[in-house]
């Protein structure tokens, strides 16, 4: 379909342009009537009188048709419409818990969505597929100059990963951290009594050397650990004398060597990621503070914060309680691992049908 129309068709009363906070009454009436209309009938007074209520609900429903599109369709149905009405279907109020309960149990059908831009000038065969877990569709079309956009059904078989649990992967793109924190129901907090610093990296020569080692084996393991040492940066949250990611790269690696020696490469790369995830899921449920302004893992690295706040950061721990058999630490796990990594935790690659452990999908 040519660009402009589909983009008229997908984005049309939303004020793409605009960020929900710069929106007037106006725009914000129109995105409620676009919205309104793509929903079954028993779903439209439900969404109104939950909109009533306060302004949650209708932001996160612009923020969903920006992000799949208003006309995309799969199998003859709109994706906005399969996800906003299983999503409206299970609300009874609009507390942040429940809009997020909502939104990653019914998120899935994104996954059987493959859209496809032809870049102005080229050939069908240079064209590109969105990859729903870096961005929103509109983010997509904007950076991207395309002739042409097509949307075909992908077949994707799921099998370690759920339905239910795909769309942990893109909750930051809806809410921030506190809302996240909220949702995982973390209510045991513990205050630590010395304050975190930025130290020297003292250590890093050891971990080095054992990259260096692994890297002819699997560089994966490398390229992994260099991104957790970047997105954390040199922050010691412990206090222990060296920066914190240190300490999680040193215990992944570990986990790796003793796994490796019982059941080779594979199983020691799996055992090395969830040790990763783990620890990553930890971090983002701690809440760094310096003076009155708190990290959101969603908005930045907490290399990038701890560089503008590099002193004094005081440190809270927060033990999620929630009960469940989902995989929550899926959440948390795009902030390192990229769309290929996580094809060992059941994600097909962009575009294709099936996950793949070590390697692309067909």
């Amino acid at each position: 379909m040519v660009i402009e129309k589909w983009r008229i068709e997908n984005f049309n009363g939303l004020t793409a342009e605009k960020t929900w906070l710069s929106l007037n009454d106006i725009e914000k009436q129109s995105s409620k009537n676009e919205i309104r209309a793509r929903l079954s009938e028993k779903n439209q007074d439900k969404f109104l009188k939950l909109c009533s209520d306060n302004e949650a609900l209708l932001k996160l429903a612009r923020n969903l048709a920006l992000y799949v599109g208003l006309q995309n369709k799969i199998y003859k149905e709109h994706v906005f419409s399969l996800i906003m009405n299983g999503v409206i279907d299970n609300l009874e109020n609009t507390k942040v818990e429940t809009l997020i309960l909502a939104v990653s149990e019914n998120l899935y059908p994104i996954i059987y969505a493959k859209v496809s831009g032809r870049p102005k000038g080229q050939r069908l065969s240079a064209s590109l597929t969105w990859d729903f877990t870096n961005e929103s569709l509109y983010s997509w079309i904007e950076n991207n100059n395309f002739e042409s956009i097509s949307t075909t059904e992908l077949n994707v078989k799921l099998e370690y990963l759920r339905k239910d649990e795909v769309g942990l992967l893109i909750l930051n793109k809806f809410f921030d951290a506190e809302s996240i924190l909220k949702f995982m129901h973390a209510v045991k907090n513990k205050s630590l009594t010395e304050k975190a610093q930025l130290v020297d990296s003292i250590g890093e020569s050891n971990i080095k050397i054992q990259l260096s080692m692994i890297d002819t084996i699997n560089p994966a393991v490398v390229k992994i650990s260099n991104k957790v040492k970047e997105y954390m940066g040199n922050i010691d949250i412990f206090n222990s004398g060296a920066p914190t990611y240190i300490s999680i790269i040193t215990t992944s690696l570990s986990a790796y060597y003793a796994k490796a020696e019982i059941q080779g490469q594979s199983a020691a790369y799996l055992v090395f990621c969830e040790y990763i995830s783990n620890q990553l899921t930890q971090l983002c449920c701690m809440k760094i503070q310096c003076e009155n302004e708190v990290w959101d893992w969603t908005k930045e690295s907490l290399r990038a914060w701890s560089n503008k706040h590099p002193k004094d950061n005081l440190i809270t721990l927060h033990t999620p309680t929630k009960e469940t058999n989902k995989k929550l630490y899926l959440i948390f796990n795009l902030l390192v691992f990229n769309r290929i990594d996580l094809s060992i935790w059941g994600v097909p690659a962009t575009g294709k049908r099936l996950a793949v452990f070590w390697g692309d999908a067909v």
